[in-house]
């Protein structure tokens, strides 16, 4: 047990005793300096110290623990649902501004640009990138707590990924870059983007056995769109995947929402 966490618990159980500093002390001789800076967190106590005041407070060292470890579940659990309810509605917006994003990028390279569109495509590209990163933290979270390892690292560095293409795609508009670049750069990042889905489909798949045969379906579209992008040229089939996959993980959060709202509920 670690402070400031031990002197927290200690001050709500004192509390729920209806008991103050003062009759604490008398109950069990430990100065009430001493108890205001456990209290605090100002210092950690000896464990001899704890079963005292537990004693004093009618309680015993192990229930204690055992409270503080369904306590840290709860606010697990609690963080987990926050998380996955955010991921779910920015997956909707993801999802929306993904065509904005399509048509601003033919604007684009049909050279259709003015000033206020190129400050408008920046700003509609930094809004896509949020909503994809709180969409995508949402799986991470689903991967956390199902303890899966891969699909967790790749959703990291899929949101990095996206974060690097994010950068390049608004300091291309501001400074001039040769079509041999660009389209070099481009194919990089779809070797990139396809390589990682892949291996994000793979981790997607490995939730069947928690979130059903969504998650199994959601990570075969991923790794096709994956190999499409890997493959460059097919590019576009791989956007085109990329629908129904995304489609299927909103709903996949949403369900990872309503089951660990209902873990919670039961705790």
């Amino acid at each position: 047990m670690k402070q400031p966490e031990l002197g927290k618990r200690l001050a709500d159980l004192r509390q729920q005793k209806s008991m103050t500093q003062e009759e604490l002390v008398e109950a069990c001789n430990v100065s009430v300096r001493t108890i205001q800076r456990i209290e605090s967190g100002e210092v950690t106590p000896r464990t001899s110290t704890v079963k005292i005041l537990l004693s004093a407070l009618g309680a015993d060292l192990e229930s204690f623990k055992s409270t503080i470890e369904i306590t840290k579940s709860d606010e697990k659990l609690r963080t987990s649902e926050s998380w996955l309810h955010v991921a779910w509605i920015s997956g909707i917006v993801y999802f929306v501004l993904g065509f904005l994003d399509a048509a601003l990028e033919y604007g684009r390279y049909e050279n259709e640009f003015e000033v206020d569109s190129v400050t408008f495509y920046a700003f509609s590209k930094l809004l896509y990138f949020v909503s994809y990163s709180f969409f995508m933290f949402g799986l991470i979270r689903l991967g956390d707590y199902f303890t899966n390892y891969l699909l967790k690292i790749t959703g990291y560095l899929m949101v990095g990924l996206f974060a690097i293409i994010t950068f390049f795609d608004i300091f291309s508009i501001f400074y001039s870059m040769s079509e041999f670049n660009l389209m070099t750069l481009g194919a990089g990042e779809s070797i990139c983007v396809g390589a990682t889905g892949i291996v994000f489909g793979i981790g997607l798949m490995r939730l069947q056995d928690s979130m059903g045969q969504l998650a199994k379906i959601a990570g075969i579209i991923e790794i096709v769109a994956g190999f499409f992008f890997a493959v460059v040229i097919l590019f576009l089939l791989g956007y085109m995947m990329l629908v129904p996959a995304t489609i299927i993980e909103i709903i996949l959060l949403y369900k990872g929402y309503e089951f660990i709202k209902s873990e919670r509920l039961k705790s």
